[in-house]
């Protein structure tokens, strides 16, 4: 090989080293600038949550206060308070800090009507850079590595963030507004968590919900204003509904009324505490509330017809509930002196025998109907 040959060897060598050097430096500014969404991303995550479960103090403030600029928490405040598991730096890598700022929108609302939601955002004080100028396509892998929810500046119009895809934009809140700005927002001007239901129940449903056939457990009451139509319904609370609700089946209540002890909503329905099936609800009794049969006082039971003679056997009902076993003898016919009275006697508690006599006790003719009910 000629001397000539060897250095343009030499020259080939060494150009592709140069190559390699550039393409493993650009290959680990990858990494670190992928590793910085993420870890953006999960910041803006802790933010989320923060936001939620701290939306009915905020409203309080915005309340009170009267400014839709609300207290921010620090990246150390969501690291002590358990939203970031880990501590984190206050800024890039690049220099500056991490941003947050938290405004209740839209302008005017008020927490009667219901309207106000939370926006937060937040940004690198410093624009990331490359030799020392603003880098727009370093921004960008940053803002893809953190999600949707990110966006970045870039030129020719520097001036607005642009959110990934063109889903929203945001005004640059840096000085200057110069390009290469990083930016993660849940609505910039807006409350990107208000499509959600939030756990605190500050927000209401605006429109139906379908829940695809899963399960809600643990409800404590259920109020209706129109119809409940369901296969089976069980609940350890109330279920209240101004309209109606059909059953197609059966309806079962509680077992947790005793007849006259004290109860608090009229009309309400349960069982005696015995688990006898026996049905009570809350009547007014003489001004108060009580558990009492649905019926009355006095449930009907049976009727065992009463002849002349030595006297007619009349079994007792078995009453649920702690009730008094009672009867009541009308008479049908009977044959007597048009001077003497006429009496129905009977002997028990429950059960009883019952006779037909005459005013000087003798036992006379006749037929009666011995009427058996429990008395509460």
């Amino acid at each position: 090989m000629s001397i000539i040959e060897m250095a343009i060897v030499l020259l080939a060598a060494a150009i592709m080293t140069v190559v390699g050097i550039r393409q493993d430096v650009a290959k680990q500014r990858a990494g670190l600038l992928a590793a910085e969404g993420q870890s953006e991303a999960r910041i803006n995550d802790a933010l989320s949550k923060w936001s939620t479960d701290n939306y009915s103090t905020l409203l309080a403030q915005y309340t009170s206060s009267g400014s839709a600029t609300l207290t921010a928490p620090s990246i150390d405040d969501l690291h002590t308070q358990g939203y970031l598991k880990t501590a984190y730096r206050d800024g890039p890598f690049w220099g500056g800090a991490y941003q947050i700022d938290v405004t209740m929108v839209p302008a005017g609302c008020t927490a009667d009507a219901g309207n106000c939601h939370v926006s937060y955002r937040m940004y690198t004080s410093q624009p990331v850079t490359h030799f020392g100028q603003p880098d727009s396509d370093a921004a960008s892998q940053i803002a893809q590595a953190g999600g949707s929810d990110f966006g970045y500046s870039k030129l020719p119009n520097p001036a607005n963030i642009v959110g990934l895809l063109g889903k929203w934009t945001a005004a640059n809140p840096v000085g200057g507004s110069p390009a290469g700005i990083v930016l993660a927002t849940n609505g910039d001007g807006g409350d990107g968590d208000a499509i959600y239901i939030r756990r605190d129940g500050s927000l209401t449903w605006t429109g139906d919900q379908n829940v695809n056939h899963v399960s809600l457990h643990n409800v404590h009451d259920l109020d209706a204003e129109g119809t409940i139509s369901a296969a089976n319904v069980g609940a350890a609370g109330a279920i209240a509904a101004s309209g109606a609700v059909a059953a197609g089946t059966t309806v079962s209540t509680g077992a947790t009324g005793w007849p006259r002890i004290a109860c608090s909503t009229p009309n309400a329905m349960t069982g005696a505490t015995d688990n006898s099936g026996f049905m009570l609800s809350c009547q007014n009794v003489s001004g108060v509330l009580q558990w009492m049969p649905i019926g009355g006082e006095k449930q009907w039971y049976g009727y065992t017809k009463i002849l002349s003679g030595g006297g007619t056997f009349v079994p007792a009902p078995v009453c649920p509930a702690g009730g008094t076993p009672e009867i009541t003898v009308t008479g049908q016919s009977l044959y007597v002196d048009p001077s003497a009275a006429i009496n129905y006697p009977f002997s028990g508690t429950g059960p009883w025998v019952v006779y037909i006599t005459d005013g000087s006790g003798n036992v006379i003719p006749g037929t009666a109907v011995a009427s058996t009910y429990c008395a509460y």
